[in-house]
C-alpha cells in the first residue's frame, strides 16, 4: 500500500489513472501535431527565447526516454542520472540537435514516447514509490514532471494547443508546483474555482485570475485573457524550482 498522496491538491486532485489518461492524450497529440510540421516550420521561433519548435521535439524525445530509463532502473532496484553527463548533457544535445531533419526529429520523439509507455506499464502495483535519480524522489515525480512537459512544451508548439486547453487538474498542480516562483507575501486567487495559494506570510500583491490564466501566467505561457493584481503590474517572478 502506497504512503504517497497521489490525488492531493498539489498534485492536481486527482488519481493516476485520470493523469495517464491526460498524459496519454498528450501523446498522441504531440504525435499529430509533430506528423504536421514541415521543416520551415520546425526552424520557426516560438516563444519560448531563444527556441525553436525543434528545440522542443529533440527536447521531448530525450526526457522521454531518460524518464524511461528512471522507471527501468528503479524496478531492478537501482537509480541512475537522468542525463548522462547531468544538465550539460542534456544542454548540449539540444543545440546540437535542434536543426536536424523534422522527420528525425518526429523518428526520436516517437522513439521516446514509445519507450516511456512501454517502461510505465511494466511497473506494478508500487512502481510508482519506487526511489529514482530525478530530484532524488520517488518515481511518481517523474510522473508529475512529464504531465506539465507534455502540456506545457505542447503549448510551446503552437500547433494547436492551448493553455485555455489545460484541465483544471493540471493548472492547479502546475500553480501548486511553481509557488517558489512568487515573491515573498503574493497571494493567488482562481476566480472560477474559489483556489488561493499564498507565497509566505503577510500582506503583499494580490494576483487575480483563471485557474488556467494563473497557471499560464506563472509558468510563462500566453493566455487569452491575463491575470490582474492588486499592484501597479504583475510580480517579477523568481527563477524556475
Amino acid at each position: 500500500m502506497s504512503n504517497t498522496p497521489y490525488n492531493a491538491p498539489e498534485y492536481g486532485g486527482i488519481e493516476i489513472p485520470e493523469r495517464l489518461k491526460e498524459i496519454t492524450a498528450a501523446h498522441e497529440r504531440l504525435r499529430a501535431e509533430a506528423a504536421g510540421l514541415t521543416e520551415q516550420d520546425a526552424r520557426a521561433a516560438i516563444e519560448l527565447p531563444g527556441w525553436t519548435r525543434g528545440h522542443v521535439l529533440i527536447h521531448l524525445a530525450d526526457l522521454s526516454r531518460a524518464f524511461a530509463r528512471q522507471a527501468r532502473y528503479a524496478v531492478e532496484g537501482r537509480t541512475i542520472e537522468v542525463y548522462d553527463g547531468g544538465r550539460p548533457t542534456r544542454d548540449r544535445r539540444i543545440e546540437e540537435l535542434h536543426d536536424r531533419p523534422v522527420e528525425w526529429l518526429r523518428e526520436q520523439l516517437e522513439e521516446g514516447l514509445t519507450a516511456l509507455e512501454e517502461a510505465w506499464a511494466a511497473l506494478g502495483p508500487d512502481g510508482w514509490d519506487l526511489p529514482c535519480a530525478y530530484r532524488n524522489s520517488p518515481l511518481f515525480a517523474t510522473q508529475l514532471a512529464w504531465w506539465r512537459e507534455t502540456e506545457l512544451h505542447g503549448v510551446d508548439l503552437g500547433a494547436g494547443h492551448r493553455s485555455e486547453d489545460w484541465s483544471a487538474a493540471l493548472s492547479a498542480h502546475v500553480v501548486a508546483f511553481l509557488q517558489p516562483r512568487l515573491p515573498e507575501g503574493t497571494v493567488l486567487v482562481a476566480e472560477d474555482t474559489g483556489q488561493e495559494w499564498r507565497k509566505g506570510a503577510g500582506d503583499g500583491t494580490e494576483v487575480r485570475g483563471s485557474l488556467r490564466s494563473l497557471a499560464a501566467w506563472i509558468s510563462g505561457r500566453p493566455h487569452s485573457v491575463a491575470p490582474t493584481t492588486t499592484a501597479a503590474a504583475l510580480p517579477e517572478l523568481n527563477a524556475w524550482p
